[in-house]
């Protein structure tokens, strides 16, 4: 007995310890001197159509652990501002991707987002279960033609007290 105690112990100490973590390359990159690193801008011309797209999602929360969020979702989106946003990112992430897959659209042009709530068993705000439902409407965007910024307003943008040394300044296309 004292055996298998300590082999489920042991089991349970690897268990606990496990971890998965996936990298994408974004943190991979240091910069020491960011003052020497001049990204050169590219200028899109986006078409805004007169299309209205909205998508959906839902995130479900029991004893406050997210349990349920959207399987898909766009990488790297967050709301400026979250205030008043009371639903996870992903949810937020997940309707965005939803409102795009569904109208074939690259970008969405001033996007309204409307935060719903609904909660079972709930004490003083508290609640044991909730459903965050994010709903997210704009015009469809898409990108018809990128060009290099034109070389006079670098120039005014080279002259930005922000960068101190010109001479060791870096271009990154």
């Amino acid at each position: 007995m004292k055996n298998l105690t300590s082999l489920l112990a042991v089991c349970l100490m690897l268990c606990a310890c496990s971890s998965v973590e996936y990298h994408n390359g974004k943190r991979g990159v240091y910069l020491g001197n960011i003052e020497a690193v001049e990204i050169l801008p590219l200028q899109a011309e986006v078409e805004v159509e007169n299309t209205v797209i909205s998508g959906v999602a839902e995130c479900e929360r029991w004893f406050w652990f997210l349990t349920k969020k959207p399987a898909k979702q766009t990488y790297g989106v967050s709301l400026q501002i979250p205030n008043g946003n009371f639903s996870p990112n992903a949810c937020t992430r997940g309707a965005l991707y939803d409102a795009l897959s569904k109208n074939n659209a690259q970008y969405i042009f001033a996007p309204r987002y409307t935060a719903v709530k609904k909660g079972n068993w709930c004490i003083l705000g508290l609640c044991l279960h909730q459903v965050n439902q994010i709903i997210v409407t704009g015009q469809k965007a898409n990108i018809k033609h990128v060009r290099q910024t034109q070389e006079d307003i670098l120039e005014l943008r080279r002259k930005s007290p922000y960068i101190k040394d010109t001479s060791a300044v870096i271009h990154i296309q």
